[in-house]
């Protein structure tokens, strides 16, 4: 699905708008002559409709070069290695999450606790996956037609990253889980999710001028992203829990 020029959602579960397996976080893909880009790979199971549904939107999926993960959750990262293993690309992740996409073990991943939850299927297994680039925050990646640059902003997890893109005079931001639309913060309970953590990392996104942001999950926007952000960063620097926490 074509979202405006250059941006395409490729995958959405049952918390978007389900065009691909349920358990799908959204899957952008940015279109750049030099290589596509992805912003996370959904659950791992079904990945043949994301793949489709790149075709569908007149693109040669294996145009298809770079996909960076906003968070090692196995909705946003179980893709990974059949994605690699399909379209030869390349796969970028935060340092501190990297050993959990190369292991996919459980406990670190929290994932028998959402098996447990009924997030996923009980025989679900994360596909393991060799990252191309461990990340640090501060990188910048030049495609040609756009830039993007890496914040790290742990709280939701404790890799997670949001991607900064300029492109023609565009300011977008892809926030993965750590702030959704209406400025909803995601916590879980579990190890890595971290509310304090957040509040240190979430002044990152300040002041950036963002313009079209699309979230991990739910409604995006096209106009003035950064209203959802700075509603995050204001309810994090209170004493008490933020009244918009998921």
């Amino acid at each position: 699905m074509k979202i405006t020029d250059g941006i395409y959602l490729v995958g959405s579960g049952k918390n978007g708008i389900f065009i691909s397996n349920k358990a799908d976080s959204h899957v952008y893909l940015i279109e750049s002559p030099g290589g596509h880009v992805m912003i996370d790979a959904g659950v791992g199971i079904d990945v043949d409709r994301i793949i489709e549904n790149i075709r569908k939107d007149g693109l040669d999926p294996r145009d298809v070069k770079y996909l960076f993960v906003t968070h090692v959750h196995s909705d946003h990262a179980g893709g990974c290695a059949e994605l690699k293993e399909k379209l030869g690309l390349k796969v970028y992740i935060h340092h501190d999450e990297a050993w959990l996409l190369r292991t996919g073990d459980e406990k670190g991943l929290a994932l028998d606790i959402a098996k447990a939850d009924g997030f996923y299927p009980l025989d679900y297994i994360f596909p393991p996956c060799e990252p191309e680039q461990e990340l640090q925050g501060g990188e910048v990646f030049n495609f040609g037609n756009f830039t993007l640059e890496a914040i790290s902003v742990p709280g939701h997890s404790e890799g997670s990253m949001c991607y900064l893109v300029k492109m023609e005079g565009r300011t977008i931001l892809f926030s993965g889980d750590v702030v959704v639309h209406g400025g909803k913060l995601m916590f879980l309970n579990c190890v890595g999710s971290d509310m304090a953590e957040m509040r240190r990392s979430m002044p990152r996104l300040a002041n950036l001028g963002v313009e079209e942001f699309y979230p991990g999950h739910g409604c995006f926007a096209l106009g003035n992203g950064q209203y959802h952000v700075d509603i995050a960063i204001e309810n994090l620097r209170h004493l008490v829990p933020p009244p918009n926490a998921l």
